[in-house]
């Protein structure tokens, strides 16, 4: 299962989404885990929804 690291603008690492996702690099892609974890990022409230281009999300295995 893939994680998506989630690292704020300074780069420390503010949280880690492990993904549950069958078919990944088939149906479903990085962007698609990307994605995900922006919507988790803004309902587990670690930002709104208007600073989430501050953060960097990155695909880790």
């Amino acid at each position: 299962m893939p994680n998506v690291e989630v690292r704020d603008a300074d780069g420390k690492l503010i949280h880690t989404y492990e993904m549950v996702a069958a078919g990944y690099g088939d149906l479903v892609m990085a962007d698609d885990l990307i994605d995900t974890a922006k919507k988790n990022a803004i309902e587990d409230e670690l930002v709104s929804e208007d600073e989430t281009d501050k953060l960097t999300f990155k695909v880790v295995e």
